[in-house]
């Protein structure tokens, strides 16, 4: 790695991992709430957007796991092991590449063209890959950093 790079991966201190939790526990708290809110309607017959099974599934996926990462930031949890578990980078890498597809599919559903917002899709499939290369990296033992 290259020297200027180590300065952007040193452990950040105390205050800033409270501060970096206290937003991903907001963040999963929101996402939770109309994963849940969203369920709740599609249990009561309602078949408009925020009702989607998939979108509910993923509100709700990301609330628990932005939840259980919050809370090991803000409790000082992560002291021990590694801040991102093995398994919840494969599986959220997969997810965001499944969510970026998902997309795709929505935009040429709703818009009639593939390429209508292809941002969203593009950010989801850098995130999902970016996870697994981690998680790569991770079990197949490369360091040689």
């Amino acid at each position: 790695m290259l020297p200027q790079m180590r300065e952007y991966f040193k452990p950040a201190g105390r205050p800033a991992e409270i501060y970096g939790g206290l937003i991903v526990l907001g963040t999963a708290a929101l996402l939770g709430y109309f994963g849940v809110r969203g369920t709740i309607m599609h249990l009561h017959g309602s078949r408009a957007a925020p009702a989607d099974p998939i979108a509910c599934a993923i509100g709700i996926a990301a609330g628990i796991g932005g939840g259980y990462i919050g809370l090991r930031l803000v409790l000082g949890w992560r002291e021990d092991r590694a801040l991102l578990p093995t398994a919840f980078l494969f599986l959220s890498g997969v997810a965001a590449l499944a969510s970026a597809v998902w997309f795709i599919f929505l935009n040429a559903s709703l818009h009639g063209s593939i390429s209508a917002d292809l941002g969203i899709s593009y950010m989801f499939g850098l995130v999902g890959v970016g996870a697994l290369l981690l998680w790569w990296r991770r079990t197949h033992g490369n360091t040689s950093d």
